[in-house]
């Protein structure tokens, strides 16, 4: 029999009346992937009512014969008081889950607090063998301008306590090479890059299909799109001046925005008051075959972001034989070479992204050559061969709690 394998995560499961489990749809992908190559998954996160879930795009887990699935249930703590108050009995539940299982995957971030803190604490403690993954550091002050002493403080904190637990765990999967050069200081264990995608190879255009599409636009005037949770860490308001600068050189250009957040309302009253410059506010479209499809009338994806992590529209972008047009940061100059896949721009620089926007305006062909190029390179970044890169990794270190499966060999960079 093989050891539990603990996985870790603050996102919850929905159970309705007859016990049938469900998620937000995108971490159902994400979860279920793992049943291919661990035969006894220990899930610990919150467990709610299935009337709890409002507003959540829901799928059901369905776990394939063979594969042993449990629950460590964690408490809904959706605020700091009630993780307070919660705290003693969250840190009994995961004692016990910890136990007996035969390694623990966590991470460093979560909300109110990252519940690795205390399950990496005591995996430590138990001498279990830790595997993070870092995809995010959404801690990080990213020069918003909105930032508080109280934000310092924490950013401070959650930093160095995730170099802490990085630098003692024993494999850490990092996005990009940035996390693991700033993280991983004096690691005891190893290190893997392995890009966070969610693509499938059914989302890849084909070649001839490329073409096709390509073909269809080669007439229009080029269109862009900022597909984005609406923050400004995410380039809410470095878009929104270039834009301001291109209305007023009087230059027009062509933008929809789709998404939700806070910035929301700078978006629809920007898109009321500009003249020249064209922008349009879009409802949000379901992520899979429709949000495809609709990336399929653009000739190019705005990530102006301004935090360090790898955003997966990357690849979303590049599936579809579409350039980004980006900013500079770490997580995405890792994918993204300039002048060959997109366009990069200095990150929080908003005369840069006009002048960008305004070049790319007048260059559709190379926008095309581009798209082409970025059609290729996603070819190596799908979600099934993430899973699998990171089961390589884990089968050749814990034989005992991840089973060999029929796979081509992924590409795995292991960093010293």
């Amino acid at each position: 029999m093989s050891d539990p394998y603990l996985l870790l995560t603050f996102i919850p499961l929905y159970r309705d009346a007859a016990g049938r489990l469900y998620t937000d749809r995108l971490w159902q992908r994400d979860l279920v992937r793992h049943f291919d190559y661990i035969p006894h998954v220990r899930l610990a996160c919150p467990v709610r009512r299935i009337e709890d879930a409002v507003g959540v795009d829901l799928a059901h887990v369905e776990v394939p014969e063979g594969t042993r699935f449990e629950i460590v249930e964690l408490p809904w703590t959706p605020s700091v008081r009630s993780a307070l108050m919660a705290l003693p009995h969250t840190m009994r539940v995961l004692h016990r889950g910890i136990r007996d299982a035969g390694l623990v995957h966590s991470g460093i971030v979560g909300w109110p607090y990252p519940l690795g803190w205390i399950a990496n604490a005591m995996a430590m403690a138990q001498q279990k063998p830790l595997v993070l993954v870092v995809e995010s550091t959404p801690w990080r002050i990213a020069g918003t301008g909105a930032e508080r002493p109280v934000h310092v403080l924490r950013a401070l904190t959650t930093e160095a306590l995730g170099r802490f637990f990085v630098n003692r765990a024993d494999l850490t999967f990092f996005t990009h090479e940035g996390y693991r050069r700033e993280l991983s200081t004096n690691p005891r264990g190893r290190a893997f890059i392995t890009p966070a995608a969610w693509i499938d190879e059914k989302d890849v255009l084909t070649r001839d299909e490329a073409t096709r599409v390509w073909q269809a636009k080669r007439e229009r005037t080029p269109r862009f799109v900022y597909p984005s949770r609406l923050l400004r860490e995410k380039g809410t308001d470095v878009l929104l001046d270039a834009l301001r600068t291109l209305e007023a050189q009087g230059t027009s250009v062509q933008v929809d925005v789709i998404g939700v957040g806070d910035r929301r309302s700078a978006f629809e009253e920007a898109a009321q008051r500009l003249r020249v410059v064209k922008l349009r506010f879009l409802e949000p479209v379901s992520y899979g075959e429709p949000f495809f499809r609709f990336l399929d009338g653009y000739h190019a994806v705005l990530v102006p972001q301004l935090g360090d992590e790898q955003p997966r529209i990357l690849f979303d972008a590049y599936a579809r034989a579409l350039p980004v047009l980006a900013s500079d940061t770490p997580g995405v100059s890792a994918f993204v070479e300039d002048r060959v896949t997109g366009r990069l721009h200095a990150r929080g620089d908003a005369t840069d992204l006009a002048a960008l926007l305004e070049w790319a305006h007048g260059h559709g062909g190379e926008l095309e050559r581009m798209g082409i190029v970025a059609r290729e390179r996603a070819l190596t970044f799908t979600h099934r061969a993430m899973h699998e890169a990171r089961a390589r990794v884990l089968r050749e270190h814990y034989a005992t709690t991840v089973t060999p499966v029929e796979t081509r060999k992924p590409e795995v960079a292991e960093v010293a």
